[in-house]
């Protein structure tokens, strides 16, 4: 029996997928320089003439990869919406980026060698920048809805602790104490910390 049109539209979206997860997953492991299309193509079990069909380089597979994750944090904030409560909203905020590092490592390990490497792609950094700057703005937000002194400053500093966290769990997981170091930050930026 003949495939039907969504059925093929089906089969191209996960062949897509296939090769954006090969080139997420090689770009982690050798570098954006040390990975060829034709890595990624037999990484996803494709031809490289097909990874071609798909993405026209290296480049816009990243972009499709960095895109990707634009739309996760977009979906992350829904997840916010309807939390009023800062100190609530803020526990959340560290609980989901915890679980986002120990479920991600791959994009995590691309995603800090990017943030090296602007000269990879101008649409990267674009995308990179706006979720930064989004990122840093709601935990800024936060921060002034407790009432605190410095609410940006703030930011930064709990921006750069999630910098350094996820560069040290990466560098040595298997004797990174991630979850005392996730206690450790839900406690210093606990209601009962925070007002004191």
């Amino acid at each position: 029996m003949p495939r039907t049109k969504e059925q093929f539209k089906e089969i191209r979206e996960r062949t897509k997928q296939n090769i954006i997860d090969a080139a997420l997953k090689l770009f982690a492991q050798r570098g954006y320089y040390g990975t060829s299309i034709a890595d990624i193509a037999k990484e996803a079990g494709v031809s490289k003439g097909l990874a071609y069909n798909y993405f026209k380089s290296k480049n816009e597979l990243a972009e499709a990869i960095f895109s990707q994750l634009y739309m996760f944090f977009d979906q992350y904030d829904k997840l916010f919406v309807e939390v009023t409560d800062p100190y609530e909203l803020l526990e959340l905020m560290i609980k989901g980026t915890f679980k986002h590092l120990r479920e991600n490592e791959e994009f995590w390990k691309l995603y800090t060698s990017f943030a090296l490497q602007w000269e990879v792609s101008d649409k990267m950094k674009i995308l990179f920048e706006e979720i930064e700057r989004k990122y840093l703005k709601k935990m800024e937000n936060v921060f002034k809805k407790i009432g605190l002194k410095n609410p940006k400053a703030e930011s930064y500093f709990l921006g750069a602790m999630f910098d350094g966290i996820s560069i040290d769990y990466l560098l040595d997981k298997d004797k990174y104490p991630l979850k005392s170091v996730e206690r450790l930050l839900l406690k210093k930026y606990s209601k009962e910390e925070l007002l004191k």
